[in-house]
């Protein structure tokens, strides 16, 4: 019997190119075509011998192919993706063919979903299930630092999955995190977020409404009881709810968090009014948060307190998370992936409590859709406080933004000035650059905050820290 054949349309996205290196190990011939085909991802395509055309050619549409995948980054106007509905081709987005492909077939599929800490509780849960020999599948689009890519094909009965909100395709306008149908599901938190799909909250909770509902009554939800817009959701919920997190209400309570130089420690309660403590290796409460989410997760399925903590412990992390990248002199420079101004604070908030004898520099560039706008124009403003300096770089693609919508960082170091903060909003990337190195060698830990790989702010700013 012959391999199928599939093609994707925008191969290159850190998921769409793990959908392929997956679909490839079940068997399938896998090519695809992006008008960005650059590395690493291109590189890890060719290294699994999966094909990448540069741009897009309707020629490459032939009736042969058992399937498109067409990627989120595909207008309707895709040359491909209208000549595979003119072939009368069979077309799925990623969610959809994840769950054809891959989910259906199994009883465990853990969704992590919420406004702030998917990628890393999700890769925290792969891992705690890994290192407890639980061989378990997963697909999560960060560089998880415990595993050689972001996807794995296991023997054991759990998919690992981040679930987003963000719509699937242009033809499939339903929130990815829909076609997933957990049967075990943690929600971080819900807050205003992808301003180019929703106009409003209400329309986001009307996505998480419908994705708690939906969970079965044999389920489990683990979620924050500190986030009030959740906790309106959970009377509906037909499945088991376990709660955590620093209210006097939550089912598993955080007592006390003890930073320490290479992670921290946190102590909670559960329902049985036992106390615990389990270490995590990684910075700040709200860590200490996602890593009791995934703890409560892992005992519901169950693991003992022993093997959570082992796993816990031996978390590598998650590449642009918190990531020191270079070191000059006594200057720590670290890239984080914060956009929104609940993450930036809880980022700051955490080095600055880890890291009490630098002085804490936040360098933030405004790149998401939401950040490059002025919707957070005065919760940014407060997002800083944790910080001994800020500088804000220019709005990424700012052209293409109207000056009224615009997030206006003049504005914003202005209003940090005016709280007591040194600020200052750089013209241009090559000048924050020389601003930083100016200073380079003094005792600082230097935050480098964006969503991209900041005008090679990351690449330029070193050496790399040894082992």
């Amino acid at each position: 019997m012959k391999n199928k054949k599939v093609h994707l349309v925008g191969i290159c996205g850190t998921a769409m190119a793990a959908l392929a290196c997956m679909l490839k190990e079940r068997g399938w011939e896998v090519g695809g075509s992006d008008a960005a085909a650059y590395p690493p991802m291109s590189e890890i395509l060719r290294e699994r011998g999966i094909g990448v055309q540069p741009g897009y050619e309707a020629s490459r549409l032939t009736p042969e192919l058992d399937l498109v995948v067409i990627g989120n980054v595909a207008a309707a106007t895709n040359v491909e993706a209208l000549r595979a509905a003119e072939l009368g081709l069979a077309r799925r987005s990623l969610p959809e063919t994840l769950w054809h492909e891959f989910l259906k077939a199994l009883p465990l599929r853990l969704v992590v979903t919420g406004t702030h800490g998917k990628t890393t509780t999700s890769s925290l849960l792969a891992w705690g299930l890994m290192s407890a020999g639980r061989d378990p599948s997963f697909m999560i689009g960060g560089e998880l630092l415990n595993f050689a890519a972001n996807y794995r094909l296991g023997r054991g009965e759990a998919f690992v999955l981040e679930g987003d909100e963000y719509n699937s395709a242009f033809f499939d306008r339903h929130a990815k995190f829909h076609h997933y149908r957990p049967t075990h599901l943690i929600v971080t938190g819900i807050e205003m977020d992808h301003v180019d799909l929703f106009s409003g909250l209400d329309e986001i909770v009307a996505e998480f409404r419908r994705l708690l509902e939906q969970l079965p009554r044999n389920g489990l939800l683990v979620a924050a009881a500190d986030n009030p817009v959740l906790e309106k959701l959970l009377p509906r919920v037909p499945a088991r709810v376990l709660t955590y997190g620093w209210s006097e209400k939550a089912d598993f309570r955080l007592l006390e968090h003890r930073p320490g130089p290479r992670g921290g420690k946190f102590l909670f309660r559960t329902p049985a009014g036992e106390k615990r403590e389990l270490f995590l290796s990684a910075y700040g409460r709200h860590n200490a948060e996602n890593a009791l989410a995934v703890a409560i997760l892992l005992y519901d399925l169950g693991l003992d307190w022993e093997e959570i903590g082992r796993g816990l412990g031996s978390f590598a992390g998650v590449k642009r998370r918190q990531e020191i990248i270079g070191r000059r002199g006594e200057t720590v420079y670290m890239s984080d992936f914060a956009h929104h101004p609940t993450a930036i604070a809880r980022t700051l908030e955490a080095l600055k409590e880890h890291f009490p004898e630098h002085r804490l520099v936040a360098v933030f560039e405004p790149r998401t859709a939401t950040s490059r706008r002025n919707l957070f124009q005065e919760e940014l403003g407060r997002a800083f406080g944790a910080a001994d300096e800020i500088f804000i770089a220019p709005v990424h693609g700012a052209a293409a933004l109207a000056d009224e919508e615009r997030l206006d960082t003049e504005r914003l170091a202005a209003a940090l000035r005016a709280a007591g903060r040194p600020a200052g909003a750089a013209a241009s990337i090559a000048e924050l650059q020389a601003g930083l190195e100016r200073r380079a060698g003094a005792r600082e830990l230097v935050v480098l905050m964006s969503t991209g790989d900041f005008g090679g702010l990351f690449r330029r700013l070193g050496p790399a820290p040894g082992p």
